[in-house]
């Protein structure tokens, strides 16, 4: 008697819903590796353009403030500046004589700059005149507008930094963190004052010996930099 194999023609609805969950868990880990990799992917190139970004604004600092340039200007109401004045009070204010090299023209040009803030945002002012009239037009840039602060202290030649030059502009006379209406402003202040603003006291006031950038990112936190003179 002859005994006859079964032949099986097909899959089993198990082996079926077996095969399908291993092929559909294979592409779901596919898929998610996929995305965490984009994800991973965007992350770096967005924290690459922010550094970027921070990093050209403090390469434009450093080039300002090592071209520096010894050479007080008139402002708009005709008054003496020296050549570089620095305040910081809650927001840095930075206005100086830089010498900047003109590609058209392959000379070299004394412009006036200033660092101030803005409707929310450090912007760079420049004047190419330096002994300003009323009306004077100046070109505008921005830094990154992530920076939170900036902070330039200046130091003397004794290695002291200091968050105002010339130093004796510190007086309570031009303290903006105080209540103007409250202040009480001596003699001596106007004195002072008066002698810092004289053509022959700016003239000697001599430049500091190194600047110290700090700068706080909204994304990357804070960069800090000496710039030497």
């Amino acid at each position: 008697m002859v005994k006859l194999n079964k032949v099986s023609n097909g899959f089993t609805l198990i082996e079926v819903l077996v095969s399908t969950l291993i092929i559909g868990f294979i592409f779901s880990v596919i898929f998610y590796s996929v995305s965490a990799l984009n994800l991973n992917l965007s992350i770096t190139k967005m924290r690459n353009d922010n550094q970027h970004a921070v990093l050209k604004s403090l390469s434009i600092i450093e080039q300002d403030l090592t071209s520096i340039f010894n050479r007080p200007v008139r402002d708009e109401l005709g008054e003496y500046e020296t050549a570089l004045i620095l305040k910081n009070n809650y927001h840095t204010e930075l206005s100086f004589t830089r010498s900047l090299y003109d590609d058209i023209q392959e000379n070299t040009k004394l412009v006036r700059i200033s660092y101030t803030f803005d409707d929310g945002r450090y912007e760079r002012r420049l004047w190419n005149v330096i002994d300003r009239i009323q009306g004077s037009k100046y070109q505008k840039h921005y830094f990154d507008r992530q920076i939170n602060k900036i902070r330039i202290l200046a130091s003397d030649d004794e290695g002291q930094w200091h968050e105002y030059w010339p130093m004796s502009i510190s007086i309570n006379f031009i303290d903006e963190s105080s209540n103007k209406e409250n202040r009480n402003i001596s003699r001596d202040d106007i004195l002072r004052y008066q002698l810092l603003s004289t053509r022959s006291s700016i003239t000697n006031i001599n430049l500091p010996t190194a600047f110290k950038v700090i700068i706080d990112h909204k994304e990357l936190g804070r960069f800090e930099r000496v710039i030497l003179l």
